[in-house]
């Protein structure tokens, strides 16, 4: 299978629908539909989801949605649900009182939770089905190139000119107005409360801090940084291609996510069998530089000795990051125990911490498969999962023919990392990301221009 992306920014090869989206390196925004402005918007204003609160993103899109559609039209246009919408709406409504039914102090953040992010998710996946909501992949290419390219300023700024110093983490605005707590790194309410651009005590590989960027944990980072680097692999550039995915690689490694790297590696490794051999040159170098980091994390004689050579320091040697792998095996073990007791229904909420003030090494937590789906959701929930994830693997793989690559190898990685990731929130907008992206062809399909999302 190849899919290219001809992007007018980088490349005269372009054809002439790609030509009409750009004006030189700007691109034309007369000629977007009111979905694709809206999706371009969506991602380039990533710091000011940050900065508002990432838990309350697809909530407002929502909303906006709902706002949008009354007043044009009177009524919220939503076409008969498919499966998959049903599945993941009903998914939602069961952890709703999963939550409510074994937690020892419901509130209603507690509550709003679920219903924020995979209801929300729910709900958009609905409206873009029923509008049939498709944007170029141009679009979204350019602009994540924006971004990741900001990220980069960004983590050149606090590295090279302020030396990445301790600072005390501002609140979101969504955590200001509800008026939470102080700042505590090793307690989960600070995580998605507070922005913390990186951490300064978290010190590994070549001494560089742990960085987040805008997204409230470096593994949601990796995520988002890993979808912009498979979707750049589809522009028809070679070169460009290569300098913006390596850029992505060297952000992923600042945000010293292993999981993410495990797991991209693998998705590299499968591309490459998929494209043809004009792109294997460029790929070949792509994925041996995933292999590289990947023996380098996986390996611990590698990781020792590159570590060494770096930082010159025995001691940061011998705990590159050992006590993460170590909490984890743990709480795996000690996650399927409990699953085991209550295996139908499940738990709920979070166990108790397997290592004692530490609240991130909980039971029922690192893993979406193990702790989201088997131990918190039960088998009945993790049944209802199972019934939407195939469902919209199933309608994705019919309209495959118009669709870019990079979205079945996200969502590949996406399903990788699921083992050892506990998934936030944020990178539900991923999924219905792809949903929506089409390749330009001269057959391309029309987009209704009251369509918005």
């Amino acid at each position: 299978m190849k899919q290219n992306v001809s992007f007018k920014a980088f490349t005269s090869k372009t054809n002439s629908s790609s030509q009409k989206l750009f004006s030189n390196i700007l691109i034309r925004w007369q000629v977007l539909s009111h979905a694709e402005k809206v999706v371009y918007l969506g991602i380039i204003l990533i710091p000011l989801w940050w900065v508002i609160s990432w838990g309350m993103m697809l909530f407002f899109w929502v909303i906006g949605i709902a706002i949008y559609e009354l007043y044009n039209y009177k009524i919220i246009r939503l076409s008969k649900p498919s499966l998959e919408v049903i599945a993941i709406l009903l998914f939602s409504f069961y952890r709703i009182v999963s939550l409510a039914v074994n937690s020892e102090d419901i509130t209603l953040r507690l509550l709003l939770d679920v219903l924020l992010n995979f209801g929300s998710a729910g709900l958009l996946l609905w409206y873009i089905q029923s509008q049939r909501i498709r944007v170029r992949l141009e679009v979204v290419t350019s602009a994540f190139f924006i971004v990741i390219c900001l990220m980069l300023v960004w983590w050149a700024f606090f590295h090279f000119v302020l030396s990445e110093p301790y600072y005390t983490p501002s609140k979101t605005l969504y955590a200001l107005f509800m008026d939470k707590g102080v700042y505590h790194p090793n307690q989960l309410g600070s995580v998605g409360n507070f922005l913390v651009p990186y951490y300064p005590a978290d010190k590994s590989f070549a001494g560089l801090a742990r960085h987040t960027f805008f997204f409230p944990h470096p593994t949601v980072s990796s995520f988002v940084i890993g979808f912009a680097g498979l979707t750049f692999l589809d522009i028809k550039n070679r070169y460009f291609s290569l300098v913006l995915a390596s850029i992505c690689a060297l952000l992923i490694l600042i945000a010293q996510t292993r999981n993410a790297w495990l797991a991209l590696s693998t998705v590299l490794i499968i591309r490459w069998l998929f494209v043809s051999g004009k792109e294997r040159g460029i790929t070949f170098l792509i994925m041996l530089f995933a292999i590289t980091i990947f023996t380098t994390f996986s390996i611990p004689q590698v990781t020792d000795y590159v570590t060494e050579t770096y930082t010159h320091s025995i001691e940061a040697t011998n705990n590159l990051r050992k006590e993460s792998t170590e909490g984890r095996q743990l709480i795996y073990e000690r996650t399927w125990e409990q699953f085991l007791e209550e295996p139908l229904v499940g738990h709920g909420v979070n166990g108790a911490a397997v290592v004692p003030g530490y609240e991130f090494a909980k039971i029922g937590t690192e893993s979406f498969i193990l702790g989201s789906l088997f131990y918190k959701s039960g088998l009945l929930g993790t049944g209802v999962f199972i019934i939407f994830f195939i469902s919209f693997l199933a309608q994705l793989y019919k309209t495959r023919h118009d669709r870019p690559i990079c979205c079945f190898m996200m969502l590949l990685y996406l399903t990788l990392a699921s083992s050892v990731t506990e998934f936030l929130g944020p990178e539900l907008f991923i999924p219905l990301l792809c949903t929506m992206l089409q390749i330009t062809n001269t057959n391309q399909l029309k987009i209704k221009s009251t369509n918005i999302i």
